[in-house]
């Protein structure tokens, strides 16, 4: 793939990084589209080239794309806006729907093969004891961020029924080294000090961040227009997840599993008291109901079609653990 320029939208991030540092190990073409004031440790040490552009402003993408990128070179669209709270509506709406939106015109007007990177929350959200496809009908729609990640996508194929070459990738619960996420890292830090001694109710699509970034590569050059790919991992309990993280560090597993009743009501009380004092605490209705189901979802197709490989969820936090521990962020 040499010879096309890849332009990754969104490349400051967890997984942003760590593609880039895949890409810039294979010797490929990297520029990565920034913000002005967006945080660029991740990529410090990498080969790539920087452009200043924003997914909220047309003219600043439109400029980047018309001066870096030529016809049949590679966008791949990893913008998004996760943050809770109401008060971030407008600037998901803005990110994960207009911006979707715009990335996918701009890809078709100038000849572009895009990846649209969403969210396993845009599937929808299975019951318990069912593991959902890319076929699975969308029912998250007490979710907004869900909502808008469903949306996008939907943007993205109104623009491939107009002539876009575009794949979706479907990334699950990822974690790995290189700039986790802080909330993440912080339920390793608490079972290390021994602080955390409950576990939800619900399960998790556990997946690897290597095995993520091969399977947007992947997408990028075997991917079907048009197709869906959830790129996950394995279906696991939290239970499971949080005990694994406890032996590989020798500290003691959470014990205490919190009834589903209880996590709602508490989401609930949070959400009052939110509205009361006019500021976002942290926990949520809407993250409630991420943390009560076990949200399970099938990577087959991806498996099948583009020849994606899942590392088994044991070695996954074995190593997340082992890099945490070695750059001491435990």
């Amino acid at each position: 793939m040499n010879a096309k320029r890849i332009l990754i939208i969104g490349g400051t991030g967890f997984i942003g990084g760590n593609l880039v540092r895949f890409l810039s190990e294979q010797g490929e073409t990297v520029i990565v589209v920034h913000r002005k004031d967006s945080r660029l440790e991740h990529l410090q040490g990498l080969s790539y080239q920087a452009a200043e552009g924003d997914i909220t402003d047309r003219l600043s993408i439109q400029h980047v794309v018309h001066h870096m990128a030529a016809e049949n070179d590679i966008m791949i669209n990893l913008a998004s806006c996760d943050l809770p709270g109401k008060r971030y509506r407008t600037v998901r709406e803005q990110v994960n729907v207009d911006g979707a939106a715009l990335v996918a015109s701009i890809a078709r007007k100038k000849k572009m093969r895009l990846v649209h990177i969403s969210s396993s929350m845009a599937v929808g959200f299975p019951d318990n004891g069912v593991i959902a496809d890319e076929a699975f009908t969308f029912n998250g729609y007490d979710h907004h961020y869900a909502v808008t990640k469903y949306r996008g996508e939907c943007s993205v194929m109104e623009e491939i029924h107009k002539g876009l070459d575009a794949v979706i990738a479907i990334p699950c619960s990822t974690v790995g080294p290189h700039g986790m996420k802080r909330e993440q890292k912080q339920m390793f830090q608490g079972i290390k000090k021994n602080a955390l001694w409950y576990y939800p109710p619900g399960g998790l699509c556990l997946t690897c961040s290597d095995d993520l970034v091969r399977g947007i590569m992947l997408c990028c050059t075997k991917g079907a227009t048009g197709q869906r790919y959830i790129l996950g991992g394995m279906n696991i309990t939290y239970k499971e997840y949080l005990s694994e993280i406890a032996q590989c560090l020798h500290a003691a597993a959470p014990s205490i599993g919190i009834p589903s009743l209880v996590v709602h009501a508490y989401g609930r009380a949070m959400d009052v008291l939110a509205h009361c004092i006019h500021k976002d605490v942290g926990v949520s209705r809407e993250i409630a109901l991420l943390v009560v189901k076990k949200l399970y979802y099938s990577s087959e197709c991806a498996i099948k079609e583009l020849g994606y490989s899942i590392t088994h969820w044991r070695e996954t936090i074995r190593q997340t653990v082992g890099w945490l521990q070695t750059n001491n962020e435990l």
